[in-house]
């Protein structure tokens, strides 16, 4: 990874990079301390996740006591992130609902210390043949300086649900899966993203969070929700959670009519079945 890391540096055109081979969980990771104590302005990162490390391996100034290799990752960045900086991070799905205590705990400090930005839901089997465990991208910043609790409530965290990248979920051809250009929500979240930043993360595009559409209404890509409702839900952060829905049509007609029109088939069932009946007991 590290040769392969140089390489696109270098085709790149950015030949001064400093890259280091290190273990960034661990003290004994080959990191000195001038490392562990950097901040950056802007973090991109798709971290391993689902591994469990040994707990005297860890570092001891991360803001989580899990020993679970995706908690571990997210604590390491909002532990390296310079204040006004910028992070974007694919985290695995059940980190953003799972409900156990290192979970809940680094999701409220995230939500309570850091400005969320966003929460793009990936499909399910974006990672195929590598891996199929449904995902999503968590962007978050530091402030410049710590806001009141109360005025922090005010906010609010956008989410895009991506039901397709561009390629079939479901096909693997030649180590991949095959383009379906024609099916493709990355354009339009980008066009999204746009705005939203633009406005200053302000004002998110969508509805917000829960809201009953009208019957007959396009299923939402995009919606936003409240700090405190985000709050009152154990700081989840998944998209499912905050969805709005749409509500189903009535019925236009009118329940006589209806409820005739079943006792008509009611009494031509029953009448077949007595003339079915009376061929089978003449034929006796």
């Amino acid at each position: 990874m590290m040769r392969i890391a140089m390489m696109n540096l270098v085709l790149h055109g950015i030949r001064k990079a400093h890259v280091k081979r290190a273990n960034t969980l661990s003290d004994m990771g080959g990191l000195a301390d001038e490392d562990m104590s950097r901040k950056y302005k802007v973090i991109l990162s798709n971290p391993p996740f689902s591994g469990v490390l040994p707990s005297d391996s860890i570092r001891r100034d991360l803001p989580t006591n899990s020993k679970k290799s995706e908690l571990l990752f997210l604590a390491v960045m909002m532990q390296s992130l310079a204040p006004g900086g910028i992070c974007a991070v694919v985290v695995p799905e059940g980190l953003l609902f799972s409900s156990t205590v290192a979970h809940v705990e680094l999701r409220k400090k995230l939500v309570d210390e850091f400005e969320v930005l966003a929460m793009v839901s990936l499909p399910a089997g974006v990672f195929k043949p590598y891996a199929g465990v449904k995902t999503g991208v968590l962007v978050f910043r530091r402030p410049l300086s710590n806001l009141p609790k109360d005025k922090k409530k005010s906010g609010r965290v956008w989410f895009y649900e991506i039901k397709a990248d561009g390629y079939d979920p479901d096909k693997i051809s030649g180590g991949g899966r095959p383009e379906t250009p024609e099916r493709n929500d990355i354009p339009d979240l980008l066009k999204q993203w746009k705005a939203y930043r633009k406005g200053g993360y302000k004002t998110p595009p969508g509805v917000e969070a829960n809201t009953l559409l009208p019957a007959g209404s396009e299923e939402p890509h995009c919606w936003w929700a409240r700090l405190d409702q985000i709050m009152e839900n154990d700081y989840s952060l998944t998209a499912g959670r905050y969805k709005p829905l749409i509500s189903h049509e009535t019925p236009q007609e009118d329940p006589t009519d209806m409820i005739q029109e079943v006792l008509q088939l009611e009494s031509a069932i029953t009448h077949n079945l007595m003339l079915l009946l009376n061929e089978l007991e003449i034929g006796e």
